[in-house]
């Protein structure tokens, strides 16, 4: 049985998913979710051979895109 603090660490985390989810999730192919997944670039871990990663970690990865489209955006109108 769960205890309330295990829960709650759970809901943050989000759903664990295996990376062919996530290049789902990411509209990407699974090749690049490993890679981006070895780089550091979405939040993942291993078990043993198998990447897994978590739901909630690729919509971070999306809200940190559209973040930085957004001021690459905003620079790219200041100058020109």
């Amino acid at each position: 049985m769960s205890t309330k603090a295990e829960q709650a660490a759970q809901s943050r985390q989000g759903r664990i998913i295996s990376l062919k989810e996530a290049a789902d999730i990411l509209g990407t192919s699974y090749p690049t979710a490993v890679r981006m997944a070895s780089s550091g670039e979405l939040k993942a871990f291993r078990i043993r051979k198998t990447w897994r990663t978590s739901d909630i970690a690729c919509e971070e990865f999306i809200s940190r895109q559209f973040k930085l489209q957004a001021a690459r955006s905003r620079s790219a109108r200041r100058e020109g």
